[in-house]
């Protein structure tokens, strides 16, 4: 017998019949006999679908909600930088905060109540300042309508002084205009208005220039600490004056007659003269020199 002759064997032989036996019906009898344990189906799909549908809809309420919240029109207060709007007493009242402002400042605080107003200020004269200039649209008119109005708070206040300021009051019939106004101009700008310079706000209260020869004129201005420009009129037969410009570098003779002086700027008054004589007392058809009259 050899080594291997040794080893134990197992005959397919051996084994057949052995399921059937009762140690394996008692194994199978208990393995059969529990209940298996259902482990749940997870469904991840359905959670993040639900995740997807709240996201997309907080999306959504960011770009419409303001919309549907506050819609352009709807608000009856705003205020920026540059004014301060709110509904009161059944009309539009606008506190002007700083009149230097850009005027896309304005428009932006009048859309956002519902208004199609465009206000531009201009540089004027002091007697101008605070005051409507022009308006266009559905308050057609220059200033006088009721249902527009500027003035300052509180009453008589100047704008450049602490706690004064200037309002703008619009009607309710009011949804498009363009309002022009004057405010305080800056070193250099010339007055968008006229402004005679004799006025009581003038640079000249009461100093009657018409008629005066220009010398005269030209001392009393130098006197007050004022430039002084000039402007070379024709006086027209039919009365006041037109402007030539090709006349306008002629040197200006201190011989000349004075007719109106304007305040141009702070500090500059606009002495209009002309080489004709100028009656200051009669009307301005009257003032007119006959050129064959041989009168100097």
């Amino acid at each position: 017998m050899n080594e291997f002759q040794e080893i134990a064997r197992v005959r397919d032989g051996e084994l057949r019949g052995q399921a059937s036996g009762a140690g394996a019906r008692a194994l199978l009898a208990a393995i059969t006999a529990e209940e298996p344990v259902k482990e749940p189906r997870r469904r991840p799909w359905k959670r993040l679908a639900a995740g997807a549908l709240v996201t997309a809809a907080l999306a959504t309420a960011a770009v419409v909600g303001p919309s549907i919240l506050n819609p352009p029109g709807s608000a009856t207060s705003y205020a920026n930088s540059a004014l301060d709007i709110r509904f009161e007493n059944n009309r539009w009242v606008a506190r002007i905060k700083d009149p230097f402002a850009d005027p896309e400042r304005y428009e932006e605080g009048f859309r956002a109540v519902g208004l199609d107003v465009k206000l531009q200020f201009a540089p004027s004269s002091p007697k101008k300042v605070g005051k409507i200039f022009s308006m266009g649209g559905s308050a057609e008119g220059t200033g006088e309508s009721t249902e527009v109005g500027m003035e300052f708070e509180p009453a008589g206040c100047e704008i450049d002084t602490p706690g004064c300021t200037l309002i703008l009051t619009l009607g309710t019939t009011v949804t498009e205009t363009v309002i022009k106004a004057g405010r305080p101009a800056k070193a250099g700008e010339q007055y968008a208005n006229i402004a005679l310079s004799d006025d009581p706000q003038g640079s000249m209260p009461g100093y009657q220039v018409k008629g005066k020869r220009v010398g005269e004129v030209e001392d009393e201005i130098r006197r007050r600490g004022l430039k002084l420009v000039y402007q070379i009129i024709d006086p027209s037969p039919e009365g006041g004056h037109f402007v030539d410009p090709s006349r306008q570098n002629e040197k200006v003779g201190r011989d000349w007659y004075a007719w109106e002086s304007h305040d141009a700027a702070r500090g500059e008054v606009r002495l209009l003269v002309t080489d004709q004589p100028v009656a200051p007392d009669k009307p301005a058809a009257d003032n007119v020199k006959d050129p064959g009259s041989g009168a100097g």
